[in-house]
């Protein structure tokens, strides 16, 4: 990273840029930053699988980027955040060894890979935005890019009947391909799902899309990557990524603005009834996904019932379990002692309450609170990550972490300055 005068992300002792001057990535952090995004939205189903374990690109993009910050000597580490990241990483650690569950040391060290780098960022400097910009406009085209491929996608392979596009895990090569249960082709109503062909799920299309909107939204506002955002989104045929932004729009900035949000989710909750109560039919695959809360074998069932039984479970095993967890990686092995005849998701609530109980789970909820809001980021795009990182299976995703430390890598000067 280098600003008109000096770079950011040369050496320590570089001499400090004029106040007024803009800082802005060079080649090398360029070039990191477009493969850091490119390995997650394009590359995150090609890994080298050692045994159950897939070294996949954006996890090594993701540890080039950190150690690159690191070694430019621009890196700034946030002491609340390293000490909580410790403590959580000591206690799971220390949980281990007594545990009646089968559990994983492989597990809690690529957890402790994935969210020691938020304890570091670029360190505080009043001319850090032409670094967000890029970063965020490299991320919108990006997701722009996959908009229109799963717009293509969703015209061949319902029209077409070409189905090798319907996910491009067929067509790779079992050696490289990444390990991992997911729901690689889903129709509704006879209608094939797109996922972007480079996306694993079709929720997953929904939330790069949903996100990408949320932040043109809040930022240049163009028109054709609006629209190619919106097809993208409706085409996955998903509400993940609807929620994750009605969440970003509808959640309180500040505290004053809580009566607003009420005010606002009971208007949005009597709006979705009377639209339910209509039945009309283009909304009816949106709808019809509430019914599957409860069928077991659903998606809806197995995503947000499931894996509260799986939790309460484990707090029937008492107060240890339930403030320290059954130990890192326990969460599917021990599905099998639920006997349970339908599938379970590991959303990142229940996963994290299941393997490292309820303190556990406060420590990593601290961690990522602390990265999103201390950022530059806009604070609609910190809810839309929050309720993603929470709702969905990301606690051991290195694309999602990856991406969060990301776009979260410019620190907030202006609200440091009021305070």
């Amino acid at each position: 990273m280098s600003s008109t005068i000096a770079n950011t992300m040369g050496t320590a002792s570089d001499p400090a840029p004029p106040l007024g001057s803009d800082v802005e990535l060079n080649s090398t952090g360029k070039w990191l930053v477009r493969c850091s995004v490119i390995s997650v939205l394009f590359l995150g189903q090609i890994a080298y699988n050692i045994g159950e374990f897939p070294l996949a690109l954006d996890l090594v993009c993701y540890a080039l980027t950190v150690a690159y910050l690191l070694a430019s000597g621009h890196a700034s580490l946030s002491v609340p955040s390293l000490f909580i990241c410790i403590s959580a990483i000591a206690l799971a650690a220390f949980r281990i060894p007594f545990a009646t569950s089968s559990t994983s040391w492989s597990s809690l060290l690529l957890l402790a890979a994935l969210y020691a780098p938020f304890c570091f960022r670029l360190a505080r400097r009043q001319d850090l935005d032409p670094v967000l910009n890029y970063t965020l406009k490299t991320y919108v085209l990006a997701a722009s890019t996959i908009a229109a491929i799963a717009v293509a996608q969703f015209v061949l392979v319902n029209g077409a009947k070409i189905k090798p596009l319907t996910n491009i895990y067929f067509v790779l090569p079992p050696s490289v391909r990444g390990a991992g249960f997911y729901t690689f082709l889903r129709e509704e109503g006879g209608i094939i799902k797109a996922n972007g062909f480079f996306l694993r799920e079709a929720a997953d299309l929904s939330l790069v899309t949903g996100l990408a909107l949320l932040i043109e939204l809040r930022s240049t506002k163009r028109p054709i990557l609006l629209g190619l955002l919106s097809a993208g989104l409706i085409c996955s045929f998903s509400g993940s990524g609807i929620v994750a932004c009605l969440a970003g729009l509808l959640l309180p900035k500040t505290l004053g603005r809580i009566p607003v949000f009420v005010a606002s989710a009971v208007g949005l909750f009597l709006l979705l009834t009377c639209l339910y109560g209509l039945d009309l039919p283009f909304l009816k695959p949106w709808f019809d996904r509430l019914s599957e809360l409860g069928k077991t074998g659903t998606s809806g069932y197995a995503r947000f019932v499931a894996p509260m039984e799986m939790v309460q479970m484990s707090f029937d095993g008492g107060v240890l379990k339930t403030w320290l967890g059954n130990g890192a990686g326990s969460f599917f092995r021990d599905v099998t002692l639920g006997k349970f005849r339908y599938e379970v998701a590991d959303p990142t609530w229940a996963k994290a309450t299941y393997e490292y109980g309820v303190l556990g789970l406060f420590l990593f909820l601290t961690l990522v609170i602390v990265r999103l809001y201390s950022s530059a980021l806009n604070v609609e795009a910190c809810h839309f990550l929050l309720i993603s990182w929470i709702s969905f299976s990301f606690l051991l995703k290195p694309g999602y972490s990856s991406l969060i430390w990301l776009l979260t890598l410019v620190p907030n000067i202006r609200r440091t300055s009021r305070r």
